[in-house]
């Protein structure tokens, strides 16, 4: 019974162990989007790190006829310029738990700029994104599949 116990906590503390580690980084790693409102396949986005922040560009528009799109409605330095290759996502940052927050993000369909925070599942596998203006309250989410 002892040797049982043992076991499944040393079990138990490296499944842990194993998700934190995984966590730590989401440099490099790419994900694909969902839209909220229709659940359909939109963009691949790569998520970079640096100097502790975490940013986001689309890299791919699934759709064939919004991939040569201009972003008419962004803000700043960002009108005008293709949708493939726009940085969507800046300034997160690792507040611990899988949670980056503090950070912005453009809405290129609408221009519009939003406070966001990305939380990443247990396993590593999706992403929620959460835009909002003031509080988390008042915004919306998508849930982004990763890219192996």
């Amino acid at each position: 019974m002892k040797r049982t116990i043992s076991s499944l906590v040393i079990f138990s503390a490296g499944a842990l162990l194993s998700t934190s580690v995984f966590a730590v980084s989401l440099n490099g790693t790419q994900w694909q989007t969902i839209d909220d409102k229709t659940g359909e396949k939109k963009a691949v986005i790569q998520l970079t790190e640096s100097g502790g922040k975490v940013s986001g560009k689309i890299i791919k528009v699934l759709k064939k006829e919004n991939a040569d799109a201009l972003c008419t409605k962004c803000p700043g330095s960002l009108k005008n310029k293709p949708v493939e290759g726009l940085q969507i996502l800046s300034g997160l940052k690792a507040d611990g738990n899988n949670q980056w927050s503090d950070g912005k993000l453009v809405d290129p369909e609408s221009g519009k700029t939003y406070s966001g925070k990305l939380t990443l599942s247990d396993n590593g596998q999706s992403l929620k994104l959460r835009g909002f203006v003031g509080t988390p309250v008042f915004g919306r989410s998508q849930t982004w599949q990763r890219i192996k």
